[in-house]
């Protein structure tokens, strides 16, 4: 990343990938010639490019180029300080300003600065917002208590100031996967407090993106309104316990926090396999070992496989996406090892039932028996805006796999399971309905809302 994290520099320089003039000088025999090269970033120090000429450190040389939509000639001298070796004869170089007028110097660093995606990052934690959206021909737009809100600027960003920007922020690497994939997750670190998950994709050709921040914290329970019985499920020992929810429903904050609890109490090898990394953990009492896919390795389902032969305890997957994945988690939480999950479902029994769904239906017998056999429990989560729009409160139902609830799974008797939920107190289980009932009864969320994720939930069953 060529601006945050551990690569973080003091100037900040964004992406450029336009053509400039290079004057090279041959000192042997006196002679000048003029190249065409490219500048890869810019900043308002210096500038890197790539060339298949080797120039040794210290070498100065002419320039000119012009920025995006300027019709401006700038000149300039510049100084090698930087060489990277990147094989079959082509080198990377890194150069600072040795000469450039500062008319020519407030030219770049105006357009580096509206590139910058600083300002826009800061605001978001300001308003501590859950998200970022940049569009191409759009205002940015952020999330704010689930409302979306469109940001005021003089000019929206073009496309290709949306590829700059976005551009400025991966390493080549993850250029090249771009590229060549069309979709690309990325964590970001901006400061020791936020850090951001940042997906990049393309709409109707045009490169945007969303950045959803994450805020580095102490994890309470209370604060986060996590059901109390998740504390107990996260000190058992063996099984899976499934966290599901529609996208940005807290899932890998809940994840988190039970990371957090065992790292507190117990002494223990935690792997996570994430896409990518969002909170990170120090190690306190447990070594954690924390996997981004795309990263460390090239898939949930290898890296799942591999996670077994690395002396885990707990295991937290990131998300069940293939059928690989998901038997491989079986496989764990039967053989063992405590295996925490997310899955998108919006409650228990669908949660169940797309997991058999995910293979054949010649299987499904087999499946079922198997989940009834390794799962603890499903926590469905949902965050519901809180009266005034003032922030957002997690409602939750809890699924405790109690033997009537086994009995039922073997069975494929699911529908049975609702049932259970709603007489399941002493087990510490509750619906959808009865976290949300509770929230307005304690005067968090209004009777508009209420009615509203009532009826959301009720639909959900029918």
């Amino acid at each position: 990343m060529a601006a945050y994290g551990e690569d973080r520099r003091e100037s900040y320089r964004t992406f450029l990938n336009t053509p400039f003039s290079i004057e090279i000088t041959d000192s042997t025999n006196k002679t000048t010639n003029t190249k065409t090269l490219i500048i890869r970033d810019i900043s308002e120090t210096g500038v890197y490019f790539k060339s298949d000429d080797i120039f040794s450190l210290g070498t100065e040389c002419k320039v000119k180029f012009q920025l995006p939509n300027n019709d401006y000639i700038i000149n300039a001298t510049i100084k090698i300080i930087r060489i990277e070796t990147l094989g079959l004869g082509e080198f990377d170089f890194g150069a600072c300003f040795s000469s450039i007028s500062e008319i020519d110097k407030d030219r770049i660093k105006k357009f580096v600065e509206r590139t910058n995606i600083k300002n826009l990052l800061e605001l978001v934690i300001k308003r501590n917002a859950s998200d970022l959206h940049l569009l191409a021909n759009q205002s940015p737009i952020i999330r704010v208590n689930g409302e979306l809100e469109p940001l005021i600027m003089e000019q929206p960003f073009t496309p290709e100031e949306i590829k700059q920007l976005l551009y400025s922020l991966m390493n080549k690497q993850q250029i090249r996967i771009f590229e060549k994939e069309k979709e690309l997750d990325f964590g970001m670190q901006y400061n020791l407090k936020s850090r951001f998950r940042v997906n990049l994709h393309q709409q109707r050709g045009f490169l945007e993106a969303t950045f959803r921040l994450i805020n580095a914290r102490e994890f309470s329970y209370e604060e986060l309104n996590i059901p109390e019985v998740v504390k107990d499920l996260t000190r058992q020992r063996e099984g899976l316990i499934l966290i599901t929810g529609p996208t940005g429903s807290g899932k890998s904050t809940t994840m988190a926090a039970m990371v957090d609890l065992i790292n507190h109490e117990r002494k223990a090898v935690i792997v996570t396999l994430e896409r990518p990394i969002e909170y990170v953990h120090a190690n306190i009492k447990s070594i954690i070992k924390q996997r981004e896919i795309g990263i460390d390795t090239n898939s949930f389902s290898a890296a799942l496989k591999s996670t077994l032969r690395q002396d885990p305890n707990i295991i937290v997957v990131g998300e069940l996406d293939d059928l690989d994945t998901i038997s491989t988690a079986f496989v764990a939480a039967e053989a063992g090892y405590l295996v925490i999950a997310s899955f998108h479902a919006p409650n228990a029994i669908q949660a169940i039932d797309r997991l058999a769904n995910t293979f054949p239906t010649e299987h499904r017998k087999k499946i079922l028996n198997q989940l009834s056999i390794c799962l603890n429990a499903v926590i469905v989560q949902l965050l519901i805006p809180k009266t005034n729009k003032k922030g957002r409160v997690l409602a939750s139902e809890v699924l405790i796999v109690n033997d009537a609830v086994k009995r039922n799974i073997r069975k494929d008797e699911l529908i049975q399971i609702s049932s259970i939920i709603q007489t399941g107190k002493s087990f510490k289980m509750q619906t959808m309905s009865e976290s949300i009932r509770k929230a307005y009864e304690n005067g968090i969320i209004d009777g508009t809302t209420l009615e509203y994720y009532m009826k959301e939930d009720k639909d959900h069953y029918e």
